[in-house]
């Protein structure tokens, strides 16, 4: 018997056949049907993305009669998680399926899939290998099948994966000379001083605690859309404005999102089921429940200005916000307001369903970042009590520092990264891995390789 092992680099997306040393692999791409909501003013009139499942189900079809003996299937999609947005609502269908495609579509024997922020490696699914590296390109998976010839063609026999992390690890100097150029002329832009600040700005506690730094990208929203309230998320905990010069990076770590401004009108029943939503992030203080809700991304939680209100971590999901008011007003279901926020939000993305529909009042096609770089160019000199507003908080106190933790515990990519894989019981455990080089039986490598591609592969 013959072997060969293969590493898989699996940068491509669409449908292509790629012939190896006497290996053809067909990649088979799929995207998330949730860009149909998130990036609707983007797609509407020229592009409908559909299911995921039949659109590759068909490619990996086509790549197999094509002659593909390796199908590596590359996914814009999370593993299982429930989707972040009523997929009953949008009649949209799921955006997490990778674990599905796994189970459901046959002759794949490799899913490389990234959406959830999240990592895994060395994961079978129903005899497909699984893996996410990092977001962010922190780590990078690497696939290894073990491919035995059996008379006329390759078969994949066994596969592991293991996550390599981006750190330590030497520069590619063949890299470094194609890119010098741009590169150099990137680093100057986002190393650019832009303003100054004396003190230097925290978002550490971003999402316990009412903070100048986020009441700044708050403020920007609300003058730019001339708006009654305006709503955003603390993206990244670390980021900052440091005391001294303040640099186009710093802003653009705080906003790292190509999101668009928007504002729509909303009634007094939106604004409190907005914010009710959005506590659901954080724990019932009190219970067995953790003090941060793993299943949902801090991006997930909202901050709004203009609004005063309470979030009571002792009551449960659905019913937080005791007391809202707005210019000291309590507020009632029937009032109305304009809310500024980015456009992602705006379509109900990230679950918020209650403010798909409405009516929207501002829609200047500006990034938001390049929106809040364009404000500290303009007052050059900032500082927080420019912005400050102490409009939100948490009850009890003791539920803050619960949370604080949680949000700041580490993350260990290098553990994550070889964890043990689960296999499901009807699949028999792979034999030891033991080393094999051989070189593969002549072959007609030189041959004229199909070349397909399909906007069903792509789960158009």
């Amino acid at each position: 018997m013959q072997f060969v092992r293969l590493v898989v680099a699996a940068l491509l997306t669409g449908l292509s056949l790629l012939g190896g040393p006497g290996v053809r692999v067909g990649i088979v791409g799929g995207t998330t049907p949730g860009s149909n909501l998130w990036d609707r003013d983007n797609l509407h009139g020229r592009l409908v993305i559909r299911d995921v499942l039949p659109g590759v189900r068909e490619a990996v079809r086509a790549a197999r009669r094509a002659g593909a003996e390796v199908i590596v299937v590359l996914l814009h999609s999370g593993l299982d998680e429930p989707s972040s947005y009523d997929t009953v609502a949008t009649r949209l269908p799921s955006e997490n399926v990778a674990a599905r495609v796994a189970r459901e579509l046959p002759g794949i024997d490799l899913i490389v899939y990234g959406h959830s922020h999240k990592q895994m490696a060395d994961t079978v699914i129903n005899g497909v290998l699984m893996m996410q590296p990092t977001a962010w390109a922190t780590s990078v998976g690497v696939a290894h099948p073990e491919l035995r010839y059996e008379g006329t063609s390759w078969r994949v026999v066994r596969s592991w994966s293991s996550l390599v992390s981006a750190r330590g690890h030497a520069e590619s100097p063949a890299v470094l000379a194609v890119t010098a150029r741009v590169h150099d002329a990137t680093i100057a832009y986002v190393s650019a001083a832009i303003g100054r600040t004396a003190l230097r700005w925290r978002g550490d506690s971003a999402r316990v605690a009412d903070t100048p730094l986020i009441d700044f990208v708050l403020d920007v929203e609300r003058r730019a859309a001339h708006t009654d309230l305006a709503s955003t998320a603390a993206f990244t905990l670390d980021a900052a404005l440091d005391s001294g010069a303040i640099t186009v990076a710093e802003v653009a770590r705080l906003y790292p999102y190509d999101n668009t401004l928007k504002a729509i009108r909303i009634s007094g029943t939106q604004l409190r089921e907005y914010l009710e939503f959005s506590a659901r992030y954080l724990g019932q203080f009190g219970t067995s429940e953790p003090p941060v809700d793993p299943r949902i991304p801090g991006c997930n939680f909202d901050i709004v200005s203009g609004a005063t209100y309470t979030i009571d971590l002792a009551r449960p999901v659905g019913s937080r916000i005791p007391a809202l008011a707005v210019g000291g007003t309590p507020v009632s279901n029937a009032d109305t307001f304009t809310l500024a926020l980015n456009n992602y939000r705006q379509s109900g993305g990230g679950g918020y369903a209650m403010l798909r529909g409405a009516a929207v009042v501002y829609d200047g096609q500006v990034e938001l970042r390049q929106l809040l770089i364009d404000a500290v160019k303009r007052h050059r000199d900032l500082d927080p009590s420019m912005v400050a507003h102490h409009n939100w908080s948490i009850i009890p106190a003791a539920a803050i520092g619960p949370a604080y933790a949680a949000m700041h515990r580490p993350f260990d990519a290098e553990s994550a990264g070889t964890r043990r894989r689960v296999v499901p019981s009807h699949v028999r455990p792979e034999p030891p891995r033991i080393p094999v080089t051989v070189t593969p039986p002549a072959r007609d490598t030189m041959a004229a390789k199909p070349t397909l591609h399909s906007g069903a592969g792509a789960g158009v």
